[in-house]
């Protein structure tokens, strides 16, 4: 079987060097090959292992993950590369290669009909970050009406690449360009890995635009639900409270509707 596997990376060559050794290991017998697309690194990448083909393409400037991810979706189209299954993953080691074999054995049973993501079963993080991805998904639920509670660690059915690069809101958020696009998917309960090495290049503002960029993928079901929420609020508030007063909350919530559709069209943009 051949798997070829999209990997961005950002200054973390000692973590991804760790990372293609362990999948060597637990790929032994598979035909492998390795796209790693570089976000403008000051590594070098001169460690890699040389086992199993290794691409590594050099951006020429730090674009973020999700662009990388779809630069290297990009580039296994268009070279027209042999495989079985496409994996994405990241390079510091919290998306385990321990698990590769339950998403290809879920892409297999399910006839190749899915692309298969890695949800989280157990996280690895303090409360404070927990307490605001839960916080995410709940918006994310109400907002949109869909359910995310993945990343970018994925399996996918070679049939299935040249619909995903197609896909217009790629670069902003892999998954949820997934999610909003019509491709059949599903999820498999994964724990999450320990870093390998060094730390998260992942400051909280970058997690906080990274978040709100799944948003602005659902820019018109957002617009749409929260007037519907608005108007369905206004006809129970006004049982209890005065006209005066509902209008003065309705300004407020609407000023703060308009700011969030605001920021969310800028960030597409």
């Amino acid at each position: 079987m051949k798997i070829c596997f999209v990997i961005p990376t950002f200054n973390d060559e000692a973590s991804l060097k760790k990372l293609i050794d362990n999948i060597n290991k637990e790929l032994i017998s598979f035909t492998l090959n390795f796209i790693i697309v570089d976000d403008c690194s000051e590594d070098d990448y001169k460690t890699l292992p040389s086992v199993h083909k290794i691409e590594l393409i050099k951006l020429k400037k730090n674009q973020g993950s999700q662009k990388a991810i779809s630069i290297g979706l990009q580039h296994a189209k268009d070279k027209n590369l042999e495989f079985d299954y496409l994996i994405v993953m990241d390079s510091d080691g919290e998306d385990r290669p321990a698990d590769l074999q339950l998403l290809i054995s879920e892409a297999r049973k399910k006839n190749d009909n899915y692309i298969i993501f890695a949800s989280r079963k157990k996280r690895m993080e303090a409360f404070t970050f927990k307490f605001f991805y839960f916080f995410y998904k709940f918006a994310f639920k109400v907002l949109t009406g869909k359910k995310i509670n993945f990343g970018n660690y994925s399996c996918i059915p070679k049939k299935f690449l040249n619909e995903i690069v197609n896909i217009s809101f790629l670069k902003f958020h892999f998954p949820a360009a997934i999610i909003k696009s019509k491709l059949t998917y599903s999820d498999v309960p994964c724990d999450k890995g320990f870093r390998y090495a060094g730390y998260s290049k992942m400051s909280f503002r970058k997690l906080f635009v990274h978040g709100f960029k799944a948003f602005s993928i659902f820019l018109k079901e957002i617009v749409l639900r929260s007037l519907i929420f608005l108007s369905i609020g206004n006809i129970i508030l006004l049982l209890f409270l005065q006209p005066d007063l509902l209008i003065k909350i309705d300004l407020m919530l609407l000023l703060f509707i308009t700011s969030l559709v605001m920021y969310l069209y800028r960030l597409n943009k």
